[in-house]
């Protein structure tokens, strides 16, 4: 027997221990919540197997309510960390010699951790875990992240498996010999596409750099096609709340994306995760939740006059400067009100113009209510004491100068703010379009706040270049201390209103004057003759940002050119029904025009699909995605999706004539992982 073949037999010994732990644990937890109802269980095992669905959440939150005392929300999340646990306990070994206790540790690394009296299992997110991702073989004087601070080792192995089903089918021994990209195309090739897959077997030390960045400040992510950006996102979130749970937590972080067929592609990798509370919206839908909490008297069309690019950074200081002067003018009818000889002793109070006025009058009038509640009671203790007089004259004149300011505040909401919105050209007695009603919600934000709305703790915005410096500005009045994670490539920048240059976004988000800003430029999603390709298309307009190959193999990309369009669909028609004889992949159909994606679903329909193989794409719509189907789509809707083969019907490579043209068919042609096929 060779030495590899005593160490596999060795770690299959390993192996079936730590399944038959996490096998009981998994028992005892479901005996646990057993207790609680059968049905209940079967359930949300039933929910489950439809990870958007709003009523798993829904389920989940009533039963965490009804039985508080018994935590059933973590007692579930653990429940399927245990049964992801049973198929793939760990991934990865390494052992680690500490020069500090002079000890070896031997750690298996996995999806997530399981512990009895030591560590069985080590989460991916665990500080010490980083070594195995951060150094590409065995070393010594290594420095690691530990609870307890930074520490010296030697790094005397690292292991990757291969398991399957309880049985260790091979085990890779990391050292400078092997090529580290042969595992990220292994497992790439095993990927059907259509739905987000965990990439916590592979992560570079590029994408672990930006999911271990603090989450205090702003991280910016400049990330090529198929770089992992939506990935590496959700997987910093993941990595967020395993490591500051008393920072931020779930429930009150935000994914923002442009459109629902992003929002509910990005959420299917949430429960992969062990998230299950994070919100996901688009910006729409937060902006008219936030206009129902605020009781905004507002009638809006989000549908009408969507271009919000008029709100450039000289359009912002214009309208700032009008606020300032609001700013201006309400701190000195404050100190106007101070410099009352009868209420001069009671001044003090500081304006600050980083919160909104009516928050400055707001909080003045709380402490002025605050105060006299206290002299009232002091008078109220002993009303014939000499000093009672003394608390009972503070208490009328408080009561006068409450009643001073809090005119000031009326006069505010009444007439200055409405002036305003006058002077910014919104006539509020008719319908706002979808830019008016964000102009709307920032002239608001800046003078009259938006108390009802509890700021979110994290914010992560997914292709952050399609949002304009208007919606940016608005989210920062959603988010806590600036604490956001943005996502995006310029060169996939092809809607008018979005960001041309990421250092604009610190016009409108303070914070990101500081940001952590990060590059990826290499693409894992696609096969070498489809970068190639694409990078062909954008070269001749710039250099910039371009994806680097992992040169993973694959077939040409078919380029066909019709006459007629007829000729075109034919051809279509002939190929999809090939594809359909055994559909075991992803399948994306994005067409040019609506004209294309009428007749392409009539192509698509006569075969008959069931409709959980068989999905069209609409902006406005959540769906449930699934691995292997057809998903047909416009253009405009297919940014940020991957697809293991994808058609593209009505682009001529030929007619790209200018910069946007080429980053349109660069988007198209990059949805694709292994075979692209496009009809013009």
């Amino acid at each position: 027997m060779t030495d590899i073949q005593q160490e596999k037999q060795l770690e299959q010994l390993k192996l079936n221990d730590t399944l038959n732990r996490i096998g009981d644990a998994k028992q005892t937890l479901e005996g646990m919540m057993g207790k609680m109802g059968t049905n209940t269980l079967n359930q949300l095992k039933e929910f489950r197997e439809s990870p958007d669905s709003g009523d798993f959440y829904f389920f989940l939150d009533q039963l965490d309510q009804q039985n508080s005392a018994f935590n059933y929300k973590d007692k579930f999340k653990r429940y399927e960390e245990l049964e992801y646990l049973l198929q793939e306990p760990y991934f990865a070994r390494i052992d680690l010699f500490n020069h500090l206790d002079q000890k070896k540790n031997e750690l298996y690394i996995g999806k997530f951790g399981y512990t009895e009296d030591t560590p069985i299992v080590t989460d991916w997110r665990a500080k010490v875990a980083s070594v195995y991702y951060r150094y590409r073989y065995p070393q010594k004087n290594i420095k690691y992240e530990t609870p307890d601070g930074v520490e010296t080792g030697d790094l005397l192995l690292k292991r990757t498996f291969e398991i399957d089903e309880g049985i260790i089918l091979k085990i890779y021994n990391n050292d400078i010999q092997l090529d580290e990209n042969e595992i990220i195309t292994d497992k790439i090739q095993q990927r059907t596409g259509g739905v987000l897959e965990d990439i916590v077997e592979t992560i570079q030390v590029s994408q672990l750099d930006i999911i271990e960045s603090d989450p205090r400040q702003v991280t910016i992510v400049q990330g090529c096609v198929g770089s992992g950006k939506s990935t590496v996102a959700i997987h910093k979130l993941s990595h967020i709340f395993f490591n500051y749970p008393e920072i931020i937590k779930p429930q009150r972080s935000l994914l923002i994306a442009k459109n629902q067929i992003l929002v509910g592609y990005l959420s299917t990798l949430f429960p992969k995760l062990g998230i299950f509370d994070v919100t996901y919206k688009t910006l729409r839908d937060l902006v008219v939740n936030v206009i129902f909490r605020e009781d905004m008297k507002i009638t809006f069309d989000m549908d009408k006059d969507v271009n919000t690019s008029r709100f450039n950074l000289s359009y912002k200081e214009d309208l700032d400067k009008l606020v300032q002067e609001i700013h201006a003018e309400y701190e000195q009818k404050v100190k106007d009100v101070f410099e009352d000889p009868e209420f001069k002793s009671y001044g003090g109070y500081k304006y600050s113009s980083r919160n909104s006025v009516l928050e400055n009058l707001a909080d003045i009038i709380t402490d002025l209510e605050e105060e006299y509640v206290a002299q009232n009671n002091l008078y109220k203790e002993d009303p014939k004491s000499p000093k009672a007089w003394f608390h009972q004259d503070n208490a009328k004149t408080l009561r006068k100068i409450i009643y001073r300011i809090g005119k000031v505040k009326d006069e505010l909401k009444t007439k200055t703010f409405p002036k305003l919105v006058k002077k910014a050209k919104l006539d509020i007695t008719n319908k706002l379009g979808y830019f008016e009603t964000l102009l709307y919600i920032y002239l608001h934000s800046q003078v009259l706040g938006l108390k009802s709305t509890v700021k979110y703790e994290y914010c992560i915005v997914d292709e952050g270049q399609d949002f304009s410096i208007l919606e940016y500005a608005i989210l920062s009045n959603f988010v806590l201390k600036g604490r956001f994670a943005i996502f995006g490539d310029l060169n996939q920048s092809i809607v008018e209103n979005g960001v041309t240059k990421w250092e604009d976004i610190s016009e409108v988000i303070k914070e990101a004057k500081h940001a952590q800003v990060y590059t990826l430029d290499t693409n894992y999603r696609s096969t070498k003759p489809i970068i190639d390709l694409a990078n062909n298309i954008l070269a001749p307009y710039t250099q910039n940002y371009l994806p680097k190959s992992i040169n993973r193999k694959g077939d040409l990309p078919v380029i066909e050119t019709y006459e007629k369009e007829e000729d075109l669909l034919k051809n279509f028609d002939t190929m999809i029904a090939e594809d359909l004889k055994d559909l075991n992949k992803s399948i994306g159909v994005i067409c040019y025009t609506n004209e294309l994606l009428e007749k392409a679903e009539k192509i698509i329909d006569k075969k008959k699909l069931s409709d959980e193989h068989y999905i069209k794409l609409q902006s406005d719509t959540k769906i449930n995605y699934v691995p292997k189907a057809v998903y047909l789509t416009h253009f405009d809707n297919c940014k940020g999706l991957e697809f293991s083969k994808v058609y593209v019907l009505g682009l001529n490579l030929e007619k790209v004539e200018t910069f946007e043209d080429a980053k349109e068919a660069f988007v198209a042609v990059t949805r694709a992982m292994n075979e692209v096929t496009i009809l013009g």
